[in-house]
């Protein structure tokens, strides 16, 4: 039980972190893409606050999104992690997507521009899903080694005598 809770809360510490880094990767592009074009870059807090908000939007998402995402991938795809990762992928394209849809259309965003933030949302998804993922896995794996050493090594001294 302890080996389960710490795997998921490796794997959830991975996800927000590569969820935060890919908040500071998109404002550096929109700042870049402001200077080329002359545009206002928005003011001094224009980054920090971005982050900040995807940060706290990413701490939301542990739960709904990259949590049930995982599970389910590790639930199909059994002991193999190839395509548990692959399952887990699909899940979180298809729940970035439905949540972003619901959220553009109860936010008034023109119908053709649903499909394209949809999309977006679900790219966006698919590395802290995979980060999540393969940390929850290599710390269970981790543990497991951990456990045959001790195991090994408690049994050593007792065949000797």
């Amino acid at each position: 039980m302890g080996t389960a809770v710490a795997r998921h809360l490796a794997g959830a510490v991975a996800a927000w972190l590569v969820v935060v880094a890919e908040a500071v990767a998109g404002y550096l592009g929109l700042l870049a893409y402001a200077l080329v074009t002359g545009a206002d870059p928005g003011g001094p807090l224009a980054g920090p606050l971005v982050v900040l908000i995807v940060g706290l939007l990413g701490v939301a998402a542990l739960p709904l999104l990259f949590a049930p995402a995982v599970a389910l991938g590790e639930a199909a795809g059994r002991r193999r992690a190839g395509p548990a990762l692959a399952y887990a992928g699909l899940v979180a394209v298809v729940l970035a997507a439905g949540y972003t849809a619901a959220v553009a259309v109860a936010t008034d965003v023109p119908g053709d521009l649903v499909p394209l933030v949809a999309g977006i949302s679900a790219l966006l998804a698919l590395a802290p899903t995979a980060a999540y993922a393969l940390t929850a896995r290599g710390v269970g794996w981790t543990a497991r080694l951990i456990r045959r050493r001790a195991a090994g090594a408690g049994a050593a001294p007792a065949e000797a005598g």
